[in-house]
C-alpha cells in the first residue's frame, strides 16, 4: 500500500530537498551492495529488460560477475501493476550473486505526474525489496532540477541509490544529487561525435558516468571501449541489437565484451 502521508509531505517540501541537496557535493547511501566503480575501474552495468523465464540470459549475467556490477530489471515499463513471483525470485538470485539491481521507473521527461512516480518507488521497495531506482526519460534542462532532486531525496531516505539518465550530458547541477547518470544512450553512430566532458566533471564531482551504447558491431567493441575510457565512464554497456528494444537480448560478443571491459 503507499505511504500516502509520506507522500504528501515529501511532495509540500519538494523545493526545499533540491535546495538542500544542491548544496552538496555528493549524497551517500546505505553500506549494502558493490564497492563504487572508482574502486573497482570501469565496470557493466546491463539494461536487462528482459522477462524471468530466459534463464540463460539471467544466468550470462550472474557468471559474469564482478565484470556486471549493475542489472537494470523492469517487470513492465516500472514495477507493473501487481507483484510478480518470478521477479522476486530472479532479484533474490541476482543479489545472491553480488548484483545491485535498480528498479526501472520511466518520468517522461519530468512531465509524469509526480505521485506516479513516487509511487512506483515505494512499488518497488515494498514488492520486490529494491531501493535502488533507475529513472528513465529524464530531462537534461536546469528547469526540472527541483522535480529530480525530490526524487532523488525520496530513494535516499529509504538507503537506495538514483540513477538518472537524460541520454546525454545534463545541466550540471544534476550531479549534485544523482548517485549516477547516464550521459550517452543512443546508437553507436553518435558516440563518436560525442562532445569531450567537461574538466569539472572528474575533478569535481563524485557522480557516477555511465554509458550505453546500442547497433555497435563487433569490430566497433575496442573503439567504443577506449573512448569510454578516455572519456571516464564508470560504467558501460554496449550492444549490437537494435531497435524497437535493444535490450531484449545479450549483445553477440558478449564474452568480448567483459574481456574488453574488465581487462
Amino acid at each position: 500500500m503507499r505511504l500516502i502521508l509520506r507522500r504528501l509531505r515529501l511532495q509540500a517540501t519538494a523545493l526545499l530537498a533540491a535546495a538542500v541537496l544542491l548544496s552538496l557535493t555528493g549524497c551517500e547511501v546505505g553500506d549494502s551492495g558493490p564497492p563504487p566503480a572508482a574502486e573497482a575501474g570501469m565496470r557493466i552495468a546491463v539494461p536487462a529488460y528482459v522477462n524471468p523465464p530466459d534463464t540463460a540470459f539471467w544466468q550470462a549475467l550472474i557468471d559474469a560477475v564482478p565484470k556486471v556490477r549493475d542489472v537494470i530489471v523492469n517487470p513492465d515499463s516500472g514495477p507493473g501493476a501487481a507483484a510478480s513471483e518470478p521477479y522476486v525470485q530472479l532479484i533474490k538470485s541476482l543479489r545472491e550473486a553480488g548484483i545491485r539491481v535498480l528498479g526501472y521507473i520511466p518520468t517522461e521527461y519530468g512531465a509524469r505526474d509526480k505521485a506516479l512516480v513516487n509511487g512506483e518507488i515505494d512499488r518497488w521497495r515494498e514488492w520486490y525489496g529494491v531501493n535502488d531506482i533507475f529513472f528513465d526519460e529524464v530531462t537534461a534542462v536546469a528547469k526540472g532540477v527541483p522535480t529530480y532532486a525530490a526524487y532523488a531525496a525520496t530513494v535516499h531516505e529509504a538507503g537506495g541509490a538514483a540513477v538518472l539518465n537524460p541520454g546525454l550530458m545534463p545541466d550540471r547541477a544534476y550531479f549534485e544529487f544523482a548517485d549516477a547518470i547516464v550521459t550517452f544512450e543512443s546508437p553507436v553512430s553518435s558516440y563518436f561525435n560525442m562532445k569531450e566532458p567537461p574538466a569539472w566533471l572528474r575533478s569535481e564531482t563524485r557522480t557516477e558516468v555511465w554509458h550505453i551504447v546500442s547497433t555497435a558491431p563487433l569490430d566497433k567493441l575496442g573503439e567504443v571501449v577506449d573512448r569510454a575510457r578516455q572519456y571516464g565512464a564508470d560504467h558501460l554497456y554496449v550492444t549490437d541489437d537494435r531497435e524497437p528494444n535493444p535490450y531484449d537480448s545479450l549483445p553477440s560478443y558478449w564474452g568480448a565484451q567483459l574481456d574488453a571491459v574488465g581487462g
